[in-house]
């Protein structure tokens, strides 16, 4: 009888881990070395992919790679579990007659893969679908950047395991990283992923212009900051007041708004650039006090490397940008919060805010 009840126990509480956010494979703590160097995590509810390496105890717990991704949308969820990567191909002909580059099996048809393309051609690159990464779009398996799908098929061995789960309260270790470019607009698009790492690909040279995630402040160059005063700009034509303003007008718009509170002080340089937090602080203002919102997401600063570096003043608004997914991080698991702000990083900032 003792046996029975016992079975019976065991049972559930595997039933329970099973029905929970919480992926089973590391239920009962981290997984074990199989002789493979990586281990694959799947987010479905984050869309992000998480890899982790063995630390000196032989088992995997140390994430090195966070990866934006797009599994299964409505009818065509990619299943859950813990899976062992067997084969893999360079192009591989989809069900929806499109092709996926640098493809590696996780179960079956299940495939990590790139974004679709019209043809087995990497400059036929289906742009929409590109955009779409960050959330579920596919057929079952998991799309990636290319440069991310060409890193799995070439570090993850057969026999590497993944385990694919829910978790709709925390990405992972790393957080959810940025696309290289989070939106290729009709102007921008050339058929081409951007991470793509063939020479031929126009999206180089572009790129080869745009600072990079972990620019330092006063690398970039002045034109391709952020100052207070285009900050004042940018929230004064957010907010539809009528008619243009210089700059100035548009200073002493924000100054009233108390949207400047804790920057304007006796040495404040309208022309000087603005760094990431700076600039999310004077958004959360404008959306707390001019717009006079309540805030209703507020995320977690500690699986950020850096985000104990958050300043004090400019905490409560990071955590909301953060929670809001205004600001999801490097794929290195960063903040940069002192970094100067890029104008492309405050369009896409300003993309993202107009879509609540």
């Amino acid at each position: 009888m003792k046996r029975i009840v016992s079975l019976f126990l065991a049972l559930a509480a595997a039933a329970l881990l099973l029905c929970s956010g919480v992926h089973t494979a590391w239920a009962a703590g981290p997984m074990a070395s199989n002789g493979k160097p990586y281990y694959i995590m799947v987010n479905r509810a984050q869309s992000t992919v998480t890899v982790y390496e063995l630390d000196e105890n032989g088992q995997y717990t140390v994430p090195v790679k966070a990866m934006v991704c797009s599994t299964g949308r409505k009818g065509h969820a990619t299943p859950t579990g813990t899976f062992t990567i067997g084969g893999r191909w360079t192009w591989v002909h989809m069900l929806d007659n499109s092709y996926g580059q640098y493809c590696t099996q996780i179960k079956g048809n299940i495939l990590f893969h790139s974004v679709c393309y019209t043809k087995k051609d990497p400059s036929t690159l289906m742009t929409e679908e590109y955009n779409g990464l960050g959330a579920p779009a596919s057929l079952g398996c998991v799309r990636l950047q290319t440069a991310d799908a060409k890193w799995i098929y070439d570090n993850c061995a057969r026999g590497t395991k993944v385990t694919v789960y829910d978790d709709a309260d925390n990405p992972g270790p790393l957080g959810k990283p940025d696309k290289v470019v989070d939106h290729i607009s009709e102007e921008e698009a050339n058929g081409w992923d951007p991470t793509d790492p063939r020479e031929e690909n126009p999206w180089r040279e572009i790129l080869s212009g745009r600072e990079e995630d972990s620019s330092r402040p006063g690398q970039l160059p002045e034109e391709r900051t952020v100052s207070y005063a285009l900050m004042a700009q940018s929230l004064y034509s957010l907010s539809g007041e009528a008619g243009p303003v210089d700059d100035a007008q548009a200073l002493d718009w924000a100054a009233g708004h108390l949207l400047l509170d804790g920057v304007a002080g006796q040495d404040f340089d309208p022309s000087a650039p603005i760094t990431r937090q700076e600039l999310v602080a004077m958004l959360y203002r404008y959306d707390t006090q001019y717009l006079g919102r309540v805030p209703q997401e507020q995320g977690s600063l500690e699986r950020f490397s850096d985000g104990d570096g958050v300043h004090a003043a400019a905490r409560e608004a990071m955590c909301w940008a953060v929670g809001t997914g205004l600001i999801q991080g490097t794929s290195s698991g960063a903040l940069c919060p002192a970094d100067y702000a890029s104008r492309t990083q405050l369009e896409t900032i300003l993309r993202r805010y107009s879509q609540f």
